[in-house]
């Protein structure tokens, strides 16, 4: 065991920035595995262990979110500290080094108690080779990893590093108080509820179960150098980013599968766009909520709606987490469409940083990796756009098969490569829809399914679906339960999460008899009714 020691002038107490809180209650609750970072590094030559505390110590001193704890939405920023390094000695040190990762990362951070940082160290005879370090969501986004990485590489080499000159977060969590800041953040609130009172609630419209779901799931990489050029004849043709080309190809495919005219994606924003905040070493990534419009004739009006659209989503992609989630609870009892993360966007290519590409040719080229946990229905990660277009689909089979998810993922890039040269109407994209029979009808922009209604009611109920101008399909429920209208829609909204095929009644109605063989719910005596918006 070693000790690394930290110091700064000062300690320093204030409140969370809205990324640390969006965080905390994430690392709080999720499996460790799903917040913390891991990352593995070798060691130069002659590094000595007194060297390695010597450059934790100081990346430590260089980073208050590396030495905070967090007590009752409050961080608490430590002046100075100790941290244990343990050491073990291992003939085969890059096996031991990804174990002890492995065990770092698996274990909760505790923290109103522990600095969220740690680090391992691994000797081969006695000298050290390889090095751990392990830190969570509440202290970086992937960015601020980057930042940290690159860091401690120079620490380790004995390198000078120039004065931290971007913001700790306490100094950004003063600026989000200031009177600009609040009002951004009630903008992106407002823009939230704005869609989230018309999207659907998915486009996967499949129910699972998920007790006791481990979220292990299939990974398809998909790699094409003849997408990479594509995206750049895109730009150069319509405006559209090669990330924004990317995610519009991704919702055209799903919507047109689950036959949506809208695909509500979430991606995952930096919210680094202040120059002053690159180099910020705290969480800002943030979802931006990205409501695609496929009410199109040709993938070029996708685009031109995605350019707009993104750039609105980007920009409202700042806010107070815990009146975001009030505002999703208002909309979803108001509306009685439980509204999840079912499709998220991910990129994370750095811009300029083409690297090595492995098939130069023009086909589409997809190979399935080993099951990794990640908890999400059907998530994007761009790994790289210039130079090959290099993609990571996670799909859950549950809800997208795997000749689905290859369809999808191979889809996308042969769409793009398509689109560089031409406008391609949708009419012409061979995707199969999602099969559906009598019991599904299209009720306020969602496909829903009758069926998975009926569970939300007590056994014997009835649903029927009313036409309606406004909302396409109105939906009633019949019941003989010794119940209200108000229970009865409590009830449903409580069963709503993980069944994206089902929305809560609109109207419900207690009948005294249940119908007859051959008569009609309608026709029953009714003991009470009400709406349960």
């Amino acid at each position: 065991m070693i000790i690394a020691r930290f110091r700064a002038a000062e300690a320093r107490t204030g409140p969370l920035t809205m990324g640390q809180a969006n965080m905390v209650r994430c690392v709080l609750t999720d499996p460790p595995e799903h917040m913390n970072y891991r990352a593995v590094r070798p060691l130069p030559p002659e590094t000595t262990l007194a060297a390695l505390a010597e450059a934790a110590g100081q990346l430590m001193s260089r980073h208050e979110s590396l030495r905070t704890l967090v007590r009752d939405d409050t961080q608490h920023v430590l002046a100075t500290g100790e941290l244990a390094i343990p050491v073990r000695d291992s003939a085969t040190p890059e096996e031991t080094a990804e174990e002890l990762a492995r065990e770092l990362q698996g274990t909760r951070f505790a923290l109103e108690s522990e600095v969220p940082f740690r680090v391992a160290a691994v000797t081969c005879g006695g000298v050290p080779c390889q090095v751990a370090l392990v830190t969570t969501h509440s202290v970086v986004d992937a960015t601020g990893l980057a930042v940290l990485l690159a860091e401690w590489d120079a620490l380790i080499l004995g390198k000078p590093l120039p004065p931290v000159t971007a913001p700790q977060p306490l100094d950004v969590a003063a600026s989000e108080r200031s009177p600009a800041s609040l009002r951004r953040a009630d903008a992106a609130l407002r823009y939230w509820e704005e869609h989230l009172r018309r999207i659907p609630r998915s486009t996967l419209t499949v129910s699972v179960d998920d007790t006791g779901t481990e979220w292990l799931l299939p990974r398809l990489r998909v790699r094409s150098a003849a997408a990479a050029r594509a995206l750049r004849r895109i730009t150069a043709r319509t405006g559209v980013s090669a990330s924004a080309a990317t995610l519009a190809a991704l919702a055209t495919l799903l919507g047109l599968r689950g036959g949506a005219s809208v695909v509500p994606v979430l991606s995952i924003s930096a919210n680094r766009f202040r120059p002053g905040l690159r180099e910020y070493v705290g969480p800002l990534a943030q979802d931006a909520l990205v409501p695609v419009d496929l009410d199109a004739g040709t993938f070029d009006d996708v685009l031109r709606g995605v350019r707009t659209i993104t750039l609105a989503a980007y920009q409202n992609s700042r806010f107070d987490s815990a009146a975001l989630i009030r505002v999703m609870e208002a909309v979803q009892r108001d509306r009685g469409v439980f509204f999840a993360r079912d499709v998220v966007f991910n990129d994370m290519s750095v811009p300029g940083q083409g690297g090595r590409v492995i098939r130069s040719g023009d086909g589409v080229h997809s190979t399935w990796l080993p099951e990794a946990t990640l908890p999400t229905r059907l998530s994007l990660w761009v790994n790289r756009l210039e130079g090959e277009f290099d993609v990571t689909l996670w799909a859950d089979p549950r809800v997208i098969p795997r000749a689905d998810a290859q369809a999808v993922g191979e889809g996308m890039a042969r769409l793009l490569i398509d689109a560089a040269t031409r406008d391609v109407p949708l009419a012409e994209l061979a995707v199969t829809p999602l099969p559906r029979d009598h019991d599904w009808v299209r009720s306020d922009n969602c496909w829903t399914d009758l069926a998975e209604v009926r569970r939300l009611l007590p056994p014997g109920s009835e649903v029927v679906a009313v036409p309606d101008e406004g909302l396409g399909a109105r939906l009633v429920a019949y019941t003989t339960a010794d119940t209200t209208p108000e229970e009865l829609h409590n009830a449903c909204l409580t069963a709503l999460p993980g069944r994206m095929s089902a929305i809560a009644p609109h109207h419900y109605i207690i009948c005294s008899t249940s119908p007859a063989p051959g008569e009609r719910w309608e026709d029953q005596p009714r003991l009470a009714g009400g709406d349960g918006r």
